[in-house]
């Protein structure tokens, strides 16, 4: 029995103290420079809200976001932000997809 009021107690610290550790990690905020870096790329940033942002070993970060699409609709896109270089997720951009394998399906796991 003591064993499992340990575990009990135990987890929720640990998922706070997890919590706190992504959260002062710059590279996971939506204001980071690798979002920062986006932004500029976009060629409107109107309704531009980061949905999710995770950073790879080697410093590349794979933001999910949307935008407004001027039809009064929103588009869901990716990026793929790797020192200066940017990848989106638009149509037939094979270097878009090479990079979010390579970089994010594989630090994803």
């Amino acid at each position: 029995m003591k064993t499992s009021y340990r575990f009990a107690t135990a987890l929720p610290l640990a998922l706070a103290l997890a919590t706190v550790a992504l959260a002062a990690d710059p590279a996971m905020t939506a204001d980071s420079p690798a979002v920062e870096k986006l932004k500029t790329k976009l060629p409107s940033t109107l309704g531009f809200e980061v949905e999710n942002v995770r950073t790879a070993t080697d410093g590349t970060a794979c933001i999910s976001y949307h935008v407004a699409n001027g039809n009064g609709g929103v588009d869901h896109e990716k990026a793929v932000v790797d020192g200066e270089k940017v990848e989106r997720s638009t149509t037939g951009n094979t270097r878009f997809a090479n990079a979010w394998n390579k970089k994010c399906v594989k630090s994803a796991g």
